[in-house]
Order: structure tokens, then C-alpha cells, then sequence
């Protein structure tokens, strides 16, 4: 049990690593709430030897804008769940714990703003790895995140990388859900939309496979 967990806690973490926040903004953020979404960036990246200090940067300049800022909150929880990642060595229980704060504090920022698409894809490409990785069930949850980008059309308003992006989550979740012809219909759009893109080659892998 210990084992898997630390392999769900590290799935967990390596995902959203295309997601980038500043194309999805369209308004100009706070200094404070930019400077601790760049400290979350750079400690997803991976480039950094300092991700703990980076995360404890991010949790503590973010923690005063999680009770009025959606993108806030949101990444303070994505950062609870590298936090997750980070003591899953040492305390898998612990980071367990992480891991669930981190979904609540991404679920409380989809409603403090229903409307913004950041917190929208951050709890989808979340959803969908714990979904897959561990017992925790998400799929009810970002059944609305999906539903938001394709039914509601959200996902014509974003770039060609980030619709990419947006495509390919939602075919992985009908994917799950069973409906295989409609998740190959999203990983075309997701190919169509960024070729060259991270995801975009991601949805030329998986039409590959189900074509076989």
C-alpha cells in the first residue's frame, strides 16, 4: 500500500508540467500573487534544485489570497500536491493529507470563479491523474470542467497550445468514461489545434494506438 501511494503522490506531481499560466490570463495579477504562481512554476518545472524552498515560497505568499482570489487559491492547492510529492519518502501519510488539501483548495477556486479557465484546466489535468493513479475518484468533479470547455465552448477562447491542451484532457476523460469514438474526435482537435505542441503529439500517440 505504502508503495503505491508514493508512485500516486508522484504521478500526481508531474502532471500540468505544459500548462502555462500567463497565457491564460487575461487580466493583470496582483505582483504578490505572480510572484508566488512563478515560484510554483519553477518549482513544476523540475529545473530547480530548491523545489521544497520554492513551494514554501509559493504556500506562503499565496496563503493570503486564497479567501479572495480564484487563481490564488488554485495554485496554492496545486502546490499542496507538490508539497505531496515532496515528503511522500518520508511520510506517505502525510502527503496523502497534502494531496487531498491541495483538491479542495482547486475545487474552492473553481467556485469562487466558475468562469476562469485556468482553474478550470488546472483541476481537470489534476482530475484526471488521481483519477488514474490512486483510489481517489475525481471524475464526478471535473465532469463540469469538461463540460465548461467543450459543451459551453470555452475552449475556442484559448491559444492553439492551450486548446491543444484543452482537447486532449477531455478526450482522456471520455476516454475513461467509455466513449472511445468521441475521445478520438477531441485527440484530433487536440493534434489539429498544436501539431507540435506537447499535447498536440500526445493526441497524435493516442490516435496511433486506437488505430492500430
Amino acid at each position: 500500500m505504502k508503495r503505491n501511494l508514493k508512485k500516486i503522490i508522484l504521478a500526481v506531481a508531474c502532471v500540468l508540467m505544459e500548462l502555462t499560466c500567463a497565457s491564460l490570463f487575461a487580466q493583470e495579477l496582483n505582483p504578490q500573487i505572480q510572484k508566488g504562481i512563478d515560484c510554483h512554476d519553477r518549482a513544476r518545472s523540475g529545473d530547480s534544485k530548491n523545489t521544497d524552498a520554492l513551494i514554501e515560497e509559493c504556500l506562503k505568499t499565496l496563503e493570503p489570497f486564497t479567501q479572495t482570489d480564484a487563481i490564488a487559491c488554485a495554485v496554492y492547492g496545486s502546490a499542496l500536491t507538490i508539497k505531496a510529492s515532496i515528503v511522500v519518502e518520508t511520510n506517505a501519510i502525510k502527503s496523502l493529507e497534502y494531496l487531498d488539501k491541495g483538491n479542495e483548495f482547486i475545487d474552492k477556486a473553481v467556485s469562487m470563479n466558475p468562469d476562469e479557465i485556468y482553474c478550470r484546466m488546472l483541476r481537470l489535468e489534476n482530475g484526471i491523474e488521481v483519477s488514474r493513479t490512486s483510489p481517489l475518484k475525481r471524475y464526478s468533479n471535473i465532469k463540469n470542467d469538461v463540460e465548461f470547455l467543450i459543451d459551453d465552448e470555452k475552449v475556442e477562447e484559448l491559444s492553439g497550445k492551450d486548446k491543444a491542451e484543452a482537447y486532449l484532457y477531455c478526450g482522456f476523460y471520455y476516454l475513461d468514461s467509455g466513449d472511445l469514438d468521441y475521445a478520438l474526435e477531441l485527440f484530433e482537435l487536440a493534434q489539429e489545434a498544436a501539431p507540435d505542441s506537447d499535447s498536440g503529439k500526445r493526441a497524435q500517440k493516442m490516435l496511433d494506438k486506437y488505430s492500430e
